[in-house]
């Protein structure tokens, strides 16, 4: 029997704390490559973490005035350890099983929610629900040895467990996960719990020498690629996302983040044009008149896709930076997308931050940033977004943004093009022939002369692209019925997941 000691118990209570919000932190990271890390995958996984933790609670004091050894206890965070610690190994099988968005479409809410819903449900609620258990353990035997002290007790339980929790919330955000990643995240606090749980089993030598090769039996055994793609060049995690490279059979490249349900930069080495909404930025230069070198600021660079079609096709004519939130993006396009710092000024910065520290004026600004593959950062489509963007352009300067939609009419669109009219006396919509989703809107307060433009173009790789702007671009005028996306109100998140679900129930029409 290990000796009762309170500073001990206090130990453990830090420790339990601690593990529980690193494996909360952890648990979005791990979901994010099959279910990304949109709100509905959060609501799942604080919903299943605090749900666990109510029963996990309400069973420990049950559990601890009846039986209450601290051998037991011991065990207890041994279990929830090794839970844990199975957890990255069957991630995989799990997801590949349990796959709702396969009979669906990718990325429609309903698909998301369910799948990502029973997927959480079982890798984390057993164990959390054992850590639970671990508080009102723990002040039922602290109260033994001060019984008179039963209050101050359950509080310095509660405060030492929370500067644990404190703690579990930053380490990983901060260090673990960026630079060792999930899976090493969660072995590293799964061996932190079985490592103190073990203590219950140390008079039983043979248990406790079976458990340690399981221990390393099993963190060899997830050192594995996150995600199984035949065509997988590189994976890499960061603090912002899951990101894949893919190459296909023709020898292009392909950047992904999180589930992959959209491409974020593409790279073909034969030629310059990708066949993709990238490309229809190309044309946007001749829109400006300028007798000096145009400066061009894209917000999203990803991997340079669209910096390096800029570069190819107006060389010295353009002065080109880029602003990516995500430093290991920006070494993956280096890397894998021929990123060049000699043709693009990179800003490693968030793209709002950035324009706000920023006082240079810009003759075209391009706007392609989505996180979770599919969703447009809503701070990049306020209103109070688009009068930084209009005080950040030239007299003649115009902003582009590419915008995912499944059809002219969805309210995502809708929203974003009436709040950009609210700003700009011009505002147009051109829809990309070469993807269905994809949408161009461009605006300036100066007229855009798109007949003027096709008459200066001659290059032939663009002949298609200055078509369509001439032919099928839309004026889109302000109308005050409709909605304004604000700092204050901007549910962009909603209106996408609902846009999807509106395409999942006409495809089972």
């Amino acid at each position: 029997m290990i000796k009762l000691s309170s500073r001990f118990l206090l130990v453990i209570a830090f420790v339990s704390g601690l593990a529980i919000m690193a494996m909360e932190i952890s648990a979005s990271r791990l979901l994010a490559p099959y279910f990304g890390t949109s709100l509905f995958v959060w609501t799942n996984i604080i919903g299943i973490v605090l749900t666990a933790l109510a029963c996990g609670y309400y069973l420990g004091g049950k559990l601890a005035d009846r039986r209450p050894q601290l051998n037991i206890l011991l065990r207890l965070i041994l279990a929830a350890g090794i839970l844990f610690l199975i957890i990255p190994w069957t991630i995989k099988p799990l997801t590949s099983f349990i796959d709702v968005s396969t009979l669906t479409t990718q990325g429609a809410s309903v698909a998301v929610f369910v799948s990502s819903l029973i997927v959480t449900i079982i890798l984390f609620s057993l164990p959390l629900l054992l850590l639970g258990m671990v508080s009102p353990f723990i002040i039922k035997l602290y109260s033994l040895a001060k019984a008179d002290q039963i209050g101050e007790s359950a509080g310095l339980v509660f405060a030492v467990s929370t500067v644990g929790s404190i703690l579990g919330t930053f380490l990983p955000t901060l260090y673990f996960i960026p630079v060792l990643g999930t899976k090493a995240t969660i072995n590293i606090f799964a061996t932190l719990l079985i490592l103190l749980g073990s203590l219950g089993l140390r008079k039983n030598k043979l248990h406790l020498a079976t458990l340690i090769v399981l221990l390393l039996i099993i963190t060899y055994a997830v050192r594995s690629t996150i995600k199984n793609n035949l065509n997988l060049i590189f994976e890499d995690e960061s603090a912002y996302q899951y990101i894949s490279v893919i190459q296909d059979y023709k020898g292009i490249r392909y950047l992904l983040f999180n589930e992959g349900g959209g491409i974020q930069s593409a790279y073909d080495s034969k030629q310059i044009l990708v066949d993709m909404y990238f490309d229809y930025f190309n044309v946007l230069p001749y829109l400006i008149a300028s007798n000096q070198p145009k400066r061009v600021l894209i917000i999203g660079l990803a991997g340079g896709t669209i910096a390096n079609q800029l570069h190819y096709f107006f060389k010295e004519e353009i002065e080109i930076e880029g602003v990516e939130i995500d430093k290991k993006v920006i070494n993956a396009g280096k890397k894998y997308f021929a990123l060049d710092e000699s043709i693009v000024k990179i800003h490693n910065q968030d793209g709002r931050m950035f324009l706000r520290n920023s006082q240079t004026k810009y003759d075209l600004i391009i706007i392609d940033a989505y996180q979770n593959e599919l969703y447009i950062p809503w701070t990049l489509t306020t209103l109070e977004f688009w009068n930084l963007i209009k005080d950040r352009l030239t007299s003649g300067g115009m902003v582009a943004i590419n915008v995912n939609s499944i059809n002219r009419e969805s309210d995502l669109l809708n929203s974003i093009t009436n709040t950009i009219a609210s700003v700009f006396d011009n505002t147009y919509i051109t829809p990309v022939q070469a993807g269905p989703w994809n949408y161009i809107i461009t605006a300036a307060q100066t007229r855009l002369n798109f007949e003027s433009m096709a008459k200066s173009i001659n290059n032939p790789e663009l002949g298609d692209l200055t078509a369509i702007f001439v032919n099928q671009t839309e004026v889109v005028k302000f109308n005050e019925k409709n909605m304004i996306l604000t700092d204050d109100r901007a549910p962009i998140e909603f209106m996408t997941e609902a846009m999807a679900f509106d395409l999942l129930r006409s495809l089972a029409l």
